[in-house]
């Protein structure tokens, strides 16, 4: 520090030591005030500096980026900050969630990334992209802007300007990254929505290993081929057991069948679900329940050969697929 540096901070302490603790106090708070409000106005309003990239703006017709992988990998590779992605070809057993559990991201995080996927199975020697996080890829639209972006997906600006090189200029169908957002249905295709859809009307009765799925199989009792009209969950006896949506209960029983102890919900247009191979119930047939209310615990009554739920869901007394719904 040079001389005059010090002479400087010498005055500057005699000032405050001179005007007296109240005055000098009254300073403090005044800063930690000012400091406070311009924290809040920066991470509300304030576009930060944007990301630095010499390199050239890659720019592709938005038909090129959703069908042509290597194109949008270029393109984000060029435009992306903070985020990395890559081409995966899909190999046998694999599924969209089990490529997203071994990244400790939700499948949305995949399918946000891949504007593409018309459903969310997928097949052997399939490409698609994969990110090293969780985020969806908003395609811009017209009159889009930095700010409509960050409203419309609830976050803050400085969170896109981190993930983004807004150094560069974004036009309609050029692709922007929000982190830690699932894919916004209203800009999807018809056959992806029509898919997230069902999966608004259900919620899974309850978390497990999924063990049997819906389609036709061996009875593992009986051993005869036929269809096994819901799923198998998987779990230890006694573990709460919820309603996958809201509705009236039209069966609680002791003894239904193959079911053993069950619960039948009556829900909106035509649907019903059921419980079974219960425990413990906990309603009554013409009680109303709300999704996720606990209705019975898990066990193995009636025909099983260990603790799970099997969950059916039906439309109109026809059984569908729960996966359907509740992925």
């Amino acid at each position: 520090m040079s001389e005059i540096q010090e002479e400087a901070v010498l005055e500057q302490d005699q000032i405050i030591v001179e005007s007296g603790r109240p005055k000098m106090l009254g300073y403090v708070f005044g800063f930690f005030a000012v400091t406070l409000l311009g924290y809040f106005l920066v991470n509300r309003y304030y576009m930060p500096a944007p990301a630095v990239n010499t390199a050239p703006a890659v720019r592709f017709a938005p038909s090129e980026l959703l069908n042509d992988l290597n194109k949008r990998l270029a393109y984000l590779q060029n435009r992306t900050t903070g985020v990395s992605f890559y081409i995966h070809t899909i190999r046998k057993k694999e599924n969209l969630w089990k490529l997203a559990s071994k990244r400790h991201y939700s499948v949305h995080a995949i399918i946000g990334c891949n504007p593409q996927f018309e459903t969310y199975d997928v097949s052997i020697g399939q490409k698609i992209i994969i990110p090293s996080r969780a985020g969806t890829l908003h395609p811009v639209q017209k009159n889009d802007s930095w700010q409509k972006i960050a409203s419309r997906y609830k976050t803050t600006l400085p969170e896109l300007v981190k993930y983004n090189n807004t150094a560069l200029d974004i036009g309609y169908g050029d692709l922007v990254f929000v982190p830690d957002r699932r894919p916004d249905m209203a800009l999807m295709n018809d056959k992806l929505r029509e898919k997230y859809e069902l999966r608004a009307l259900f919620v899974s009765p309850l978390g497990g290993r999924l063990s049997s799925t819906f389609g036709r199989r061996k009875h593992p009792v009986t051993g005869q081929y036929k269809l096994h009209g819901g799923i198998d969950i998987a779990v230890k006896t006694g573990t709460w057991v919820g309603a996958a949506a809201d509705g009236v209960v039209t069966l609680a029983s002791d003894g239904v069948g193959h079911y053993g102890k069950a619960v039948f919900v009556d829900h909106q247009d035509g649907y019903v679900t059921h419980y079974g191979h219960l425990s413990k119930i906990l309603v009554r047939p013409g009680q109303k329940v709300k999704a996720r209310q606990l209705i019975a615990r898990s066990g193995s009554t009636g025909r099983s050969t260990g603790p799970h739920l099997h969950f059916t869901i039906k439309k109109n007394d026809v059984s569908k697929d729960p996966l359907k719904f509740i992925w």
